[in-house]
């Protein structure tokens, strides 16, 4: 590998990520630090274009944020500010790309990545380096800083980040959410004039995402440093840039004012993702005087609506809908299905992942895992299937004891989709991905065919039916995974972060297809950070801390114990933590969604209105 001249191509793209340097803000104040003009690209063999005619201009300083369905040109666009297109791409490129005033087509990535940095949406593809001490200090060795400020800045960044306390860790003992956090740590390192970050949060639980988008605030709003976001957590992301730029098919939308483009029902139409409180305050026919401007927090939606209100003395029995207007789905009462009975596991290097855990899941239930990164999540589900096997403890499906089963005998009815859709693609196209354990279950040719296109249809992947599944966007990947463990039917579902990656219209299907499969009795268990998907859904749910389960209970009871969902690092849906402001007011504080909060809140008002 020769690093100054980028010979090797599957390391190139990584590399030049590392090589960035500070740029002062002056030098391209006459024109936008970004400047894009009638750019097209279309990948090799590729039957359209994957972004098409765009022109933009970001200024300095600018935090812009860039959303759209899967697959609508953002990572490719993206690829293209920093050189990676046409440079690493082969394709046909036209238009013009230039960043901080160089000409992306005649400048070197080297030139360009001391401009800006680009953080992918796999840490996988960013992360080389034995520890996480070295591999934030790659790009500082690059740059030839010196040894003692290299350190204050590897300070620094692991603080400003959470990873402190890993910093002598091996990279590949790390848990997704704290790659993620180290290939954002590795890049704001070096403090490069431009950041551009492909869902750099997707991986990371709720607060520690709030935390880096309150770093990334700090840096762009005190140092001026120009940040472009790819974010389908809209609820977070929202609340913080200055700009949203919405993709669809390859072109440029919309772009303006967040609130604006929010409100807009064309972006939810696209499958944009809309905050709640805004899908909220959109409830009341009245809210363009309701609201002086349409609300994206809430705390913004209490104080315009808090005039509407009477306060009340306090009663125990607050408003609450009859039971027949409430959606709500009661706890199963089935057999035990899978039991961890005191189940300790430790990874290499003395790392205790899971600390005597105890846990059962019923025929029937619907579960979500949730906690904070590195909590022991996905450690736990991977030895549902027999993946991992317990140091201590054992592990029982519907009363038998797996230890003695292969993974081959218990994939058959416990079926496990993997954060990362990489680790379990490898067929030439998406049809023989989805259709190869059929094949491998002994399935009739006739039934492959048939479930292979269910779940194509099912899971809007067949157009891409004769596509190799790595041309694929990170959300489309992640929907191949799911269709190929899907459509072998497994008695047990087991889906790692199945929201990751996905706008806000697959996640919609996704909630609907997976509260249908719970009407008919199927087992689901699903790890996440999404807990607006969760607030809808409303399964029951468990969490983590730290390798023990620290409680388990419905959605409306956790999502309501405000000190232990800030030891597990969940955070509280935007609309229970508005309810929680509109107690004093009599109304309830367990209110998880939409729907019932616009119910309540409407009774509510026309009430003090009498």
């Amino acid at each position: 590998m020769n690093v100054c001249g980028f010979e090797a191509n599957t390391i190139g793209e990584t590399i030049i990520l590392w090589l960035g340097s500070v740029s002062t803000i002056g030098e391209i104040a006459a024109l936008g630090i970004v400047e894009v003009k009638n750019l097209t690209y279309s990948y090799p063999n590729a039957s359209k274009p994957a972004i098409e005619d765009i022109s933009l201009s970001i200024n300095p300083g600018e935090f812009i944020l860039l959303t759209g369905p899967s697959g609508c040109g953002k990572t490719t666009f993206c690829r293209a500010l920093n050189g990676l297109i046409p440079k690493f791409y082969n394709g046909t490129l036209s238009g013009s790309v230039h960043i901080a005033g160089l000409d992306v087509a005649e400048h070197s990535t080297m030139e360009l990545a001391r401009h800006i940095g680009l953080i992918f949406q796999n840490p996988d593809n960013q992360i080389f380096a034995l520890t996480v001490e070295k591999d934030i200090a790659f790009g500082l060795e690059n740059l030839g800083v010196p040894k003692a400020e290299m350190y204050k800045e590897i300070d620094w960044a692991a603080e400003v980040t959470g990873i402190e306390s890993l910093r002598l860790r091996a990279t590949h003992e790390l848990s997704g959410g704290q790659k993620q956090r180290l290939t954002i740590a590795s890049v704001l390192a070096m403090h490069p004039s431009i950041i551009v970050m492909d869902e750099p949060t997707s991986f990371l639980d709720p607060v520690g995402a709030e935390h880096i988008f309150e770093v990334l605030n700090r840096l762009n709003k005190e140092h001026g440093m120009t940040i472009i976001i790819i974010e389908h957590r809209i609820d977070i992301a929202a609340k913080y840039v200055d700009r949203i730029i919405v993709f669809d098919k390859g072109r440029v939308r919309s772009d303006g004012k967040p609130g604006l483009i929010l409100a807009k029902e064309d972006t939810r139409l696209l499958g944009v993702g809309i905050p709640r409180i805004l899908e909220l305050a959109k409830r009341f026919n009245d809210h363009e005087a309701m609201f002086n401007e349409l609300p994206l927090t809430s705390d913004q939606f209490y104080d315009n609506i808090k005039v509407y209100l009477k306060e009340q003395e306090f009663n125990d029995r607050k408003s609450r809908l009859p039971p027949d207007m409430l959606d709500l789905v009661g706890e199963h009462h089935h057999s035990p299905l899978i039991q961890a009975k005191g189940i300790v596991f430790d990874y290499p290097g003395n790392v205790h992942a899971l600390r005597n855990v105890d846990l059962t899941i019923n025929q029937g239930d619907y579960v979500a895992i949730m906690g904070e990164n590195g909590a022991g999540k996905t450690t736990l589900v991977k030895h549902f299937n027999g993946l991992l096997r317990p140091k201590e403890g054992s592990v029982f499906l519907d009363g038998e004891d797996i230890s003695k089963q292969s993974v081959a005998q218990l994939a058959r009815r416990v079926g496990l989709v993997f954060q990362n859709p990489d680790d379990q693609l490898f067929e030439e196209t998406v049809e023989k991905e989805i259709a190869f354990a059929l094949r491998n279950f002994g399935v009739k040719e006739e039934g492959v065919e048939k479930r292979v296109t269910w779940a194509l249809n099912l899971l809007d992947l067949d157009q891409y039916r004769e596509s190799s599944p790595f041309t694929l966007s990170g959300g489309e990947r992640k929907r191949v995974a799911l269709a190929s463990v899907l459509a072998w039917d497994p008695e047990v579902l087991v889906l790692d972060e199945p929201t990751i990656g996905q706008d806000y219209g697959q996640k919609e299907r996704l909630r609907h297809f997976l509260n249908q499969l719970r009407t008919q009795g199927k087992t689901v268990v699903i790890v996440t950070h999404d807990v607006e998907f969760v607030a809808e859904s409303q399964p029951h749910i468990v969490l983590m801390s730290q390798g023990n389960v620290m409680a388990e209970g419905s959605t409306k009871s956790i999502m309501n114990q405000t000190e232990l969902l800030a030891r597990c690092s969940v955070a509280q849906p935007e609309i229970t933590r508005l309810f929680n402001y509109l107690e004093p007011y009599g109304l309830p504080k367990d209110v998880v969604d939409v729907d019932e909060a616009h119910q309540l809140l409407k009774r509510k008002i026309e009430e003090a209105e009498k």
